[in-house]
């Protein structure tokens, strides 16, 4: 007597391994897809050196979309300058942003905490090019006060 997977027509065990190909293709692709990153260094004009807070400080490195919309953010905790900074995975605001996305790059140094939110004697740099997710050597200065 045959069993009953003798008796599955043959399609049926192609549309099977057709759907196993399909699913590891599909892995596959998910794990070659490069993550999120963007890599550079922060410096301050010299003219504002002496206009740098001495403690108690915060530097939000800042990447927005076209839209103006926040899509990661990096706080750095009293920085010490040139500040090295590495947006990845976990810094992003929106999931899986596309990697042709345009990018401006902003900075912003305070003594309140608080991002976004620009008070009097802020500091602000923003970079001068838009930037795209795997960018690396990506300069900022530090160049105006609020």
């Amino acid at each position: 007597m045959a069993s009953r997977q003798d008796q599955r027509p043959p399609a049926a065990s192609l549309l099977r391994l057709f759907a196993l190909a399909l699913a590891a293709a599909a892995l596959s692709a998910g794990c070659a897809r490069r993550e999120f990153r963007l890599s550079g260094t922060v410096t301050v004009a010299s003219i504002l050196q002496h206009r740098l807070p001495q403690g108690n400080c915060v530097l939000f490195i800042v990447a927005k979309n076209q839209g103006d919309v926040p899509v990661a953010v990096q706080r750095i905790v009293n920085p010490q300058f040139p500040v090295k900074f590495s947006l990845g995975p976990d810094d992003l605001i929106i999931p899986d942003p596309p990697a042709d996305t345009p990018l401006r790059i902003q900075v912003q140094m305070n003594s309140h905490g608080a991002v976004g939110t620009a008070k009097r004697g802020d500091l602000e740099g923003t970079h001068p090019n838009m930037a795209y997710p795997g960018d690396r050597r990506i300069h900022i200065v530090i160049d105006r006060q609020i």
